[in-house]
């Protein structure tokens, strides 16, 4: 018991040192930047910085990497840009690159951090929107090549945790997530108990499309190892909808996003599987056909678009396809309808079969 507990001390203090030696790093490039800008208008020349094209949301600008299971962006996407102080085009937004380079070194220096929308709010006349606030924070973290987090940027809370985990955060500062209040089926999940049965176990909900910061807590739990040689690493399960935008969020659990394809390396979790719901569910479980739903025109669209990947298993396919041939899906919570299973029973059956 006391290696082990020297073993998680020591790999909490290399977090903290590798986590302490970025954020110099980080400074130090801040820095270099502002003091060549600061050259350059010595010399009376123009003021000027080089980032990156970073948005690309287009599937042609990233790329299936198969050895890791994860979407990347493609590198002949990362072309370089300069920002010019005199341009004609629109000489505001260096400005802007500019402010947001002063908050992230003032976050840094400060060792405190701080959401998209509170940078937005020190400065609203400037920036207009968030939405530009959101597209300077990407380009840095891509040009730098680091998360967002590496900035002192963090997400606004919206996914949820609970159970047998405690987070030390940046400033050493303990989370307990044994306590938590949430929303209906997370809840109703969390007062069953169920996660102690399986024990111990942790419950995560992105409250449907996840955010960075949820799924960066799912990455970050799949790459803890165990003293444990049989699992020496924690099983993600994933269980969602049973319709393409709950197959989609799944996907963005499993490979990550196009929007952050730069940074999927530190997001996605290959080895989530799922759990549920399946469409061979609906018969086994006699889910009542009054709780189905019938698919929308958005859910064709969605589902012709996810069977365009290339990278999705046949199985995940063959389930795209018997939702668009039988017309209909099924929520979580049409689980509350089955004659002979309830939502929590399902669960405890999927795990304990290990029907995944």
């Amino acid at each position: 018991m006391e290696i082990i507990k020297e073993r998680r001390v020591n790999k909490v203090n290399n977090t903290f040192n590798d986590f302490l030696e970025t954020t110099t790093w980080v400074i130090q490039k801040i820095e270099s930047m502002i003091e060549r800008l600061l050259f350059d208008i010595a010399k009376k020349r123009p003021p000027v910085i080089n980032s990156v094209s970073n948005i690309k949301r287009k599937e042609n600008h990233s790329r299936y990497d198969a050895q890791n299971g994860i979407i990347r962006r493609k590198n002949n996407n990362l072309s370089n840009k300069q920002i010019q102080f005199l341009s004609t085009k629109n000489p505001k937004t260096f400005v802007i690159m500019i402010r947001i380079l002063d908050i992230c070194h003032e976050l840094l220096i400060q060792n405190v951090t701080a959401t998209k929308r509170d940078i937005y709010y020190k400065d609203v006349k400037l920036f207009g929107n968030s939405q530009t606030v959101d597209l300077v924070i990407d380009e840095l973290a891509c040009f730098f090549q680091i998360p967002r987090s590496c900035l002192n940027v963090i997400a606004s809370a919206k996914g949820l945790v609970a159970g047998s985990l405690k987070i030390i955060q940046k400033d050493r500062s303990i989370l307990d997530c044994s306590k938590t209040s949430c929303q209906a089926t997370f809840q109703y999940i969390l007062s069953s108990k169920m996660h102690e049965q399986f024990g111990p176990c942790i419950l995560i909900t992105g409250k449907g499309y996840p955010d960075i910061a949820t799924r960066q807590l799912v990455k970050n739990l799949s790459d803890l190892r165990r003293p444990d040689e049989t699992y020496p690493f924690l099983q993600i399960l994933g269980f969602f909808d049973n319709d393409p935008y709950g197959i989609e969020i799944l996907c963005v659990y499993k490979f990550g996003s196009l929007t952050m394809s730069f940074d999927n390396e530190n997001l996605a979790t290959p080895g989530i599987k799922w759990l549920g719901l399946h469409c061979s569910d609906w018969k086994k479980y006699r889910i009542s056909k009054s709780s189905l739903i019938r698919i929308s025109s958005a859910d064709r669209k969605k589902a012709y678009h996810l069977l365009q990947r290339n990278y999705l298993q046949a199985e995940w396919k063959k389930e795209i396809c018997l939702i668009l041939y039988m017309g209909y899906k099924a929520e979580i919570q049409s689980l509350d309808d089955c004659e002979n299973v309830n939502l929590l029973n399902y669960l405890i059956s999927k795990i304990s079969r290990s029907r995944f």
